[in-house]
Order: C-alpha cells, then structure tokens, then sequence
C-alpha cells in the first residue's frame, strides 16, 4: 500500500488541490461563521467516482452529459457538498457528523472553486445546527444543514 505521502504527490501531479487540514480555535457560539474552499479538479471527479462507485455518465461521458441540460460533465453533489464535511471537521475538539440535509441548486464543473460557508445557528450543549451553503463564486450549488455533535 503506498504511503499518504505518496498519494498525496500522485494526487497533485494529477492536479489535485491539496489543502493541509487544520483545526479552528476558539469558542463556538451562535452567529460564528467559517469555511473551506477547494478547486474541484479531473482528478477529484474519477477518484471520487471509484471510492463512491457513482460512474454516472453525467460525470464521466462528455458526449452524453452535453446532450443533458447541464449541456456537459457536472461534478457529483455529494463530492460538492463532502467540502461541508471538511468544514465541520475544522470545529474545535471532537466533530462527529449526526445529520444533514442538502438541496442542490446548481451545477458544479470541473475547475469550479467551491467554498463551503457555515454558520451555526442552534447550539445546546455538545451538539451544533449548522446552516450551510457551497458557493461557486456568488452563485449557490447546494444549500441545507448539518447536526454535529462536539467534545
């Protein structure tokens, strides 16, 4: 098996946009607001339909995707909306996903930068509602929310 450091080179030779990971500070109240943000490339696309196993032709066939309304290849939503998951992980302390719920609004290509805003908007105790949004540029591509709990 090949070490993370050498998938890590593998993946940005193929053009992928490597982020290193890192934990927010700070207290988490009402109203606090963060993101991520990450260039969805080629290689994201077919590594993501591999792990998923979604090989839709909507991702990978150029021919029939623009023959469809989005009029060429779109990325995966749940590879658009996997950025809320990085986002939530960048919380103070222990982040464990409970719930969400995400609407799509608009296609993501190749190449689109995608920004997944948060912002919390009910807290009680050690759990979190998150309000979400993943941005292509000022147009929203999915919108919902996220129940996390936090130690």
């Amino acid at each position: 098996m090949p070490s993370f450091s050498e998938l890590k080179g593998l993946y940005l030779k193929l053009g992928g946009d490597y982020k290193d990971f890192k934990k927010l500070s700070g207290e988490i109240n009402l109203g606090f607001k963060f993101s991520f943000s990450k260039k969805i490339s080629e290689a994201d696309v077919q590594l993501f339909g591999l792990v998923s196993g979604d090989m839709n032709p909507l991702h990978f066939d150029e021919e029939y995707a623009k023959n469809t309304k989005f009029g060429g290849r779109v990325v995966h939503g749940m590879l658009t909306t996997s950025l809320i998951s990085t986002a939530l992980a960048m919380l103070p302390g222990t982040v464990v996903l409970l719930e969400t719920y995400f609407r799509y609004t608009s296609p993501v290509k190749i190449g689109d930068l995608v920004t997944a805003e948060c912002e919390i908007v009910e807290k009680e105790k050690n759990r979190v509602k998150v309000n979400v949004v993943c941005r292509v540029g000022e147009k929203i591509a999915a919108e919902g929310w996220a129940k996390v709990l936090i130690w």
